[in-house]
C-alpha cells in the first residue's frame, strides 16, 4: 500500500498557527476599522506584531519563513500579504521571494524592499514587472542592498539597472536578467567591468530561442566574466564562441559547462569543445546533420537535443563517445526510428530519459537501464509489446510518464504482480481508455512508493469510482495524490 499522509512536524504546525494569527490580525483590524468607518491603523499593528514576535524571540529564520509561507499563499488577498511583507521583513532576513502581486503594489513593494531588506543575500522578484516609471526604486534596492549574492529580475533590466548593479554588488554570484529586456552593448559592458565581475559564475540572460541579446554582446560577458558557468536561456552561445575565436583570442578558454546553441554548424561545434574543456551539458536545437560525433571526446553528462537524426546520435554515444558519463538525455523531434536497446548498451549510467515527438521507438532487449529513474515518453510511436517490455525491465523507475498507452487491467496486472517497482513514485498516463480502477487499487497495493497518480480523466473511470477512491485515500490515510484536482479536489 502506498505510504500515509505523514504527520505535521511540531515546526510546520506552529509556523502554519503563527501566520494564520498575523493575517488574522489584519482581517480584524479591518473588519473593526469597517463597523466604524475608520481608516485601518497599520502602523500600529505593525508595531504590536513585531513587538509582540519580538517576546517569543523569533529568530531572523522564523521572520524569513513566515514571508516565505504567506507571501506564497494564492488564497491570501494582495493587501494582506503586502501588509505582511512590510511587518515581517527586516534586517534579518537574508532570503525573499515576492511572488505575484497585482501591477498598483510594484512601487510599495520595490520601496519596502529597499528601506528593510539590507540585509539580504537573495532577492526573487519574478512576480513584480518594474515599469520604467518605478526603476527609480530598482536603483535604490541595488544601492542599499550592498550584501546580495543571488538576484532574480527577469523581464526588467535596462542598461541603468545594470550600471547600478556593476557599481554597487560587489557580491554578486548569480544574476537574471532573462526574458524581453531593454538591454544593450552599453549595459553588457558595465556589467563587465562592474564590481562583481570576478564572482559572477551564473548569468541567465536573453530568451529560449530568441536572439534579443546580440551573440556579439555575450560574447563580452564569456571574454570578461572569468569564472562564468552557465549562460542560462541564451540560445546562441556557439556562436558567441565562434566569434570570440575568430575576432579576438584564437587560444580563448572558458569555465562553462553549460552550453545551449542553435542552428548549430560543424564550425561553431568545433568552437564549443575547443573553448569549454569543462562542458558538462549541452543543448543544441537543429544542429547541421553530420556534426554531433564531433562531441565524442567530451564528457557529458546532460544532452539534449532538438531536431536531429535519430541514427546520429546512437553513433555519437557508441564506441567510445560519451555514453559511458551521460546520466541525462532529452531527445525532442529526432528523425527515424531510435532503438532503445542500441541506447541500453551505450548509456549504461543513464537516470532520466525524456522522449518526445520522436519519429518511431522500438525495443526488444532482454535488459534495459539498471539505474534509471525517470522515463517520460510524448508523441513518440512505440508499439505495445515494446512500451509493455522496456517498463517492465526497468524497475529501477521513480518517475514514469507516457501520453497514450493501450494498456489493459491485466497488463497492469502482470506488470506489477510479476515484477517489483518497489521505487515507483509517479506514474502518469494522460490517455488510458482501457485502465479501470482495478488498476489504479493494483498500483496502490504494489507500489509502496506511490505519491501520485494521473491524468485519470483520460482513464476508464465512472463518477462511482471516483467516489469510492476518494473514499479509499480518506480511510486510509493515503498520501496518494490522484490528478485532475478537478474530481480529485
Amino acid at each position: 500500500m502506498s505510504n500515509k499522509l505523514p504527520v505535521r512536524t511540531l515546526g510546520e504546525i506552529t509556523l502554519a498557527e503563527l501566520a494564520g494569527t498575523i493575517v488574522g490580525s489584519i482581517g480584524a483590524i479591518v473588519q473593526q476599522s469597517q463597523t466604524y468607518g475608520t481608516p485601518p491603523d497599520y502602523a500600529l499593528l505593525i508595531v504590536e506584531v513585531n513587538s509582540y514576535l519580538e517576546s517569543l524571540g523569533a529568530t531572523s529564520n522564523i521572520y524569513e519563513d513566515l514571508l516565505r509561507v504567506i507571501l506564497c499563499s494564492d488564497s491570501l488577498p494582495a493587501f494582506k500579504r503586502f501588509c505582511c511583507l512590510q511587518m515581517l521583513l527586516n534586517e534579518g532576513v537574508q532570503c525573499l521571494g515576492t511572488e505575484i502581486f497585482p501591477p498598483p503594489y510594484y512601487d510599495r513593494i520595490l520601496q519596502v524592499i529597499a528601506a528593510q531588506g539590507r540585509g539580504l543575500r537573495q532577492l526573487n522578484l519574478k512576480g513584480v514587472w518594474v515599469k520604467e516609471e518605478c526603476m527609480c526604486y530598482m536603483f535604490e534596492i541595488v544601492k542599499r542592498l550592498p550584501h546580495l549574492t543571488k538576484l532574480t529580475i527577469p523581464h526588467i533590466a535596462n542598461d541603468n539597472l545594470l550600471k547600478h548593479i556593476a557599481d554597487y554588488s560587489k557580491c554578486l554570484r548569480q544574476l537574471d536578467i532573462s526574458g524581453e529586456t531593454d538591454i544593450t552593448e552599453i549595459g553588457i559592458e558595465y556589467l563587465c567591468y562592474g564590481a562583481c565581475r570576478e564572482l559572477l559564475t551564473y548569468v541567465d540572460i536573453g530568451s529560449l530561442g530568441d536572439e534579443n541579446i546580440c551573440h556579439t554582446d555575450v560574447a563580452l560577458l564569456l571574454r570578461h566574466l572569468p569564472n562564468l558557468v552557465t549562460l542560462q536561456s541564451y540560445s546562441y552561445v556557439g556562436s558567441s564562441l565562434l566569434h570570440i575565436l575568430e575576432q579576438h583570442d584564437a587560444g580563448f578558454r572558458c569555465r562553462l559547462s553549460y552550453v545551449h546553441d542553435t542552428n548549430t554548424d560543424g564550425q561553431t561545434l568545433d568552437a564549443i569543445v575547443r573553448t569549454c574543456p569543462r562542458l558538462e551539458d549541452v543543448y543544441l536545437d537543429s544542429p547541421e546533420a553530420g556534426i554531433l560525433d564531433k562531441l565524442r571526446p567530451v564528457r557529458l553528462r546532460r544532452i539534449k537535443l532538438y531536431k536531429f537524426s535519430s541514427y546520429e546520435l546512437l553513433g555519437l554515444l557508441e564506441a567510445g563517445g560519451p555514453g559511458s558519463t551521460l546520466y541525462h538525455l532529452t531527445a525532442i523531434k529526432g528523425f527515424g526510428p531510435l532503438d532503445i536497446n542500441r541506447l541500453v548498451r551505450a548509456c549504461p549510467n543513464l537516470l532520466d530519459l525524456d522522449l518526445y515527438m520522436m519519429d518511431s521507438l522500438t525495443f526488444t532487449g532482454d535488459t534495459s537501464f539498471p539505474n534509471l529513474q525517470g522515463l517520460e515518453i510524448l508523441s513518440s510511436p512505440i508499439q505495445k509489446p515494446s512500451l509493455r517490455g522496456f517498463i517492465c525491465r526497468t524497475t529501477s523507475l521513480k518517475r514514469l510518464a507516457v501520453d497514450t498507452v493501450s494498456f489493459s487491467d491485466e497488463d497492469i496486472s502482470s506488470m506489477v504482480i510479476e515484477h517489483d517497482f518497489y521505487f515507483l513514485e509517479d506514474v502518469w498516463f494522460t490517455s488510458a481508455p482501457y485502465l479501470s480502477i482495478a488498476s489504479v487499487e493494483l498500483m496502490m497495493d504494489r507500489c509502496p512508493e506511490l505519491q501520485s497518480v494521473g491524468q485519470l480523466s483520460g482513464w476508464a473511470l465512472t463518477p462511482d469510482d471516483v467516489t469510492l477512491l476518494r473514499g479509499i485515500l480518506k480511510s486510509c490515510n493515503s498520501s496518494l495524490v490522484m490528478s485532475p484536482a478537478s474530481i480529485f479536489p
